[in-house]
């Protein structure tokens, strides 16, 4: 394991589901945990229609079902993800309190390559929450994100504008969120622009030093607009 502190962010290169146990209550979790084998076989980019763009383990069902369980106990507020929808839909019947599930529509969204069937465009996802009462900052929004995919270093980059706007709606300044499978730190990129401290956990050592770079980054770039003392 290694630890790194780059200002309120905390990065853990470790596996996740070794080290959440070890965390004490965080906020709340917002993360874009692997998805189930036939996901990960089946993305495909324009440029590469033979192979799979995803090159880290997926999870299984019992995996999936152990984390949300987890991370509930674990939160104390939300836990929001992007996951396979076959993996949302096993939410409720295993017992894992599942608020909403909402979707994240991709306007420009790979189509469908093979061409004999309608393409997806959207992606599952699930917002949990221990019981108890329940706030967040979106008002009557319906829980139906509409946004661009990003093309980044990371193969399954999340827009940093959906970030922002869950991170928003779903969390308060000085709060502290966890994303226990970090990837290129989108999530805490969003954290750093809104004043909120974050916990990233990231397996991979490639994907961890992307992502201390570009925790480093976004705290130079607000350190920049930060005002001054006159």
């Amino acid at each position: 394991m290694r630890k790194e502190q780059i200002g309120n962010a905390t990065l853990y290169l470790a596996d996740a589901f070794e080290i959440m146990p070890k965390l004490g209550e965080v906020d709340s979790i917002i993360t874009d945990p692997p998805y189930n084998a036939k996901t990960h076989k089946g993305a495909r980019s324009a440029r590469s229609l033979a192979a799979s763009r995803i090159d880290f383990d997926s999870l299984t069902e019992d995996q999936f079902i152990a984390f949300c369980a987890n991370s509930v106990t674990l939160a104390k507020r939300w836990v929001v993800m992007s996951c396979a929808w076959q993996h949302a839909a096993l939410l409720e019947k295993a017992g894992v309190p599942l608020v909403r599930l909402g979707i994240w529509h991709k306007p420009n969204g790979a189509p469908q390559f093979t061409g004999d069937r309608p393409g997806v465009g959207w992606e599952a996802i699930a917002i949990l929450h221990r019981d108890g009462r329940k706030h967040w900052n979106g008002g009557g929004h319906h829980a139906v994100w509409v946004c661009n995919v990003e093309h980044g270093e990371h193969p399954t980059q999340k827009p940093l504008k959906l970030l922002v706007d869950w991170v928003m709606k779903f969390t308060d300044e000085g709060e502290t969120v966890l994303d226990p499978f970090m990837g290129s730190a989108t999530t805490g990129v969003a954290c750093v622009k809104l004043g909120r401290a974050f916990i990233g956990i990231e397996k991979r050592a490639d994907y961890f030093a992307l992502a201390c770079r570009r925790i480093a980054d976004a705290h130079k770039q607000a350190s920049l607009f930060a005002p001054r003392a006159s």
